[in-house]
């Protein structure tokens, strides 16, 4: 459906959307084009539907600022771990055709599967996979598969060296990793790879014929968001990245005219037309919450937050809201969906942002609270991160003084030259070019740089520009008793990867 003007693109539908008018959504359309202002973002696609009609689509900004195209309802994006929520519904559908159980031990399917001691590894179910329950904090060992040469395989049993954060089944950790696992079983009960399992069972009965579940496929079509990263004012272009190797847990890349189906799909609780894909029983168990996390200040609209299988489900003044977001290479996404009023929401973004979130704050209080003066979500949220900026601003102005006061001086670069193995990822190789040291991490193509000496045996480094969301990380080494370099470790803040769960000792 492409639709330009607002006229064109808001339908009304008294009797299923309820109490939602023309003139809210002209005030969300509003704030929309303010929110993509005050937030410098390149483009921007959102859609709200209910279960059977798109009631508005609209893209804001540029698919590519270089060439000037604008984003409209069909322009893809990556939704990245909104990919989640297929693959627990194509877990459920295997259960309901007799193939597996939910209380299924992983390893009973996949030998391989270790985690970090054996019970654990003996006792992890199906079940565990899909509500991010493992012990292990949030995004552990995400750096085993982005954008590295390894594979699942070796990801998955790879794990059983991360260190846990919390006793077994105790707190949410988010992991990529076990949806990825959770793919591979889907991939050995159904006999059909992840791609051509969704593909048959999901993508291709809701129509989906813009939803992608590779990047290798983006060379056949056009109408494309390029990823972008926000920095001193300037939007950078990012490369797409391909993630074939985490694909269950977030390959999938769509549009918001295309996402809405899925959503459509959801609320109607797994109908599609006059079939079912799955019943509503898998539908219950899928938004059932089967694990809390805290609820946060200032959040008097919310009482309770919580991950059920593929989705995250919660109330908004007592009514119960199911959503995903998705964080991508200069993309965030975030859908959500509210059965008792029959709506749905898809944002796509292409920049690394929070206005999703604060969207999608500000929609609830429209179309569900029905207050059009409440607070402004995005004022708030960007006042936040301004306010976060500047404290990382204030740290690194704080290290360059500390910098002064530090031993200045480094052994011959000659001396750290050499590979440097870590047990769970592999090697980082140093050496010399161009009369200064370099390091890659040799699984990790894209991640290389040159180093430049921050103090004694301290180097900065800054990976490639289509790498510009990752900041300025620091690489040290350290010295034995003898005086022989024997580790070197990294570290580069950001939220989504750490890199100091490796250590690489010197071969």
């Amino acid at each position: 459906m492409k639709l330009t003007k607002l006229t064109t693109l808001i339908y009304f539908v008294c009797l299923t959307f309820y109490s939602q008018t023309t003139e809210q959504l002209q005030h969300l359309d509003n704030y929309f084009e303010k929110t993509l202002t005050e937030w410098q973002l390149p483009g921007m696609a959102i859609a709200i539907v209910n279960s059977d009609s798109i009631i508005f689509s609209k893209g804001y900004g540029y698919a590519s600022i270089d060439k000037k195209t604008k984003v409209n309802g069909s322009t893809l994006f990556a939704v990245a771990s909104n990919t989640k929520a297929f693959t627990a519904s194509a877990i459920a559908k295997l259960v309901e055709e007799g193939k597996l159980n939910w209380n299924d031990k992983v390893v009973d399917y996949l030998p391989y599967f270790k985690m970090y001691n054996d019970y654990v590894t003996n006792h992890f179910t199906i079940t565990d996979l899909l509500c991010h329950r493992s012990g292990l904090k949030t995004f552990s060992g995400d750096l085993l598969w982005y954008g590295t040469t390894h594979s699942a395989e070796y990801i998955i049993e790879a794990q059983q060296y991360l260190t846990p954060e919390y006793e077994f089944r105790t707190t949410f950790g988010y992991s990529n990793i076990a949806y990825l696992t959770a793919g591979k079983i889907i991939e050995k009960v159904s006999g059909k790879s992840w791609q051509k399992y969704i593909q048959q069972h999901f993508l291709d009965p809701l129509q989906m014929n813009r939803t992608l579940t590779s990047t290798t496929q983006l060379k056949n079509y056009k109408n494309i968001a390029t990823p972008y990263y926000l920095e001193n004012g300037i939007n950078h272009e990012l490369n797409w990245v391909n993630w074939d190797n985490i694909a269950p847990a977030g390959a999938l890349i769509s549009s918001v005219d295309d996402f809405s189906k899925w959503l459509q799909y959801n609320l109607t609780e797994g109908k599609e037309n006059s079939f079912q894909i799955i019943s509503e029983n898998s539908f219950r168990k899928l938004t059932t919450p089967h694990i809390n996390f805290e609820v946060g200040k200032n959040t008097e609209n919310i009482h309770f937050k919580s991950y059920a299988l593929g989705w995250n489900v919660q109330d908004y003044q007592g009514i119960k809201v199911i959503s995903h977001g998705g964080g991508y290479d200069g993309m965030i996404s975030k859908s959500f969906f509210i059965p008792e009023k029959n709506v749905g929401v898809v944002i796509l973004t292409n920049s690394i942002n929070w206005v999703p979130s604060a969207l999608t704050n500000k929609i609830l209080d429209v179309l569900v609270t029905n207050n059009t003066s409440g607070l402004d979500w995005s004022a708030n949220y960007l006042g936040y991160k301004k306010h976060q900026d500047s404290l990382t601003t204030l740290k690194y102005q704080k290290n360059e003084v500390l910098r002064g006061k530090l031993q200045k001086n480094h052994l011959e670069l000659q001396n750290y030259t050499g590979i440097y193995t870590d047990k769970i990822y592999g090697n980082v190789t140093v050496s010399i070019k161009n009369k200064s040291l370099y390091f890659k991490m040799d699984n990790t193509p894209i991640f290389h740089a040159n180093l430049t000496h921050w103090n004694h045996h301290i180097f900065t480094f800054r990976f490639p520009k289509h790498l510009a969301s990752l900041p300025e990380g620091k690489l040290w080494f350290d010295i034995n008793k003898n005086g022989e370099i024997s580790k070197l470790h990294i570290d580069v803040p950001n939220p989504d990867f750490d890199f100091t769960e490796f250590e690489f000792i010197k071969q």
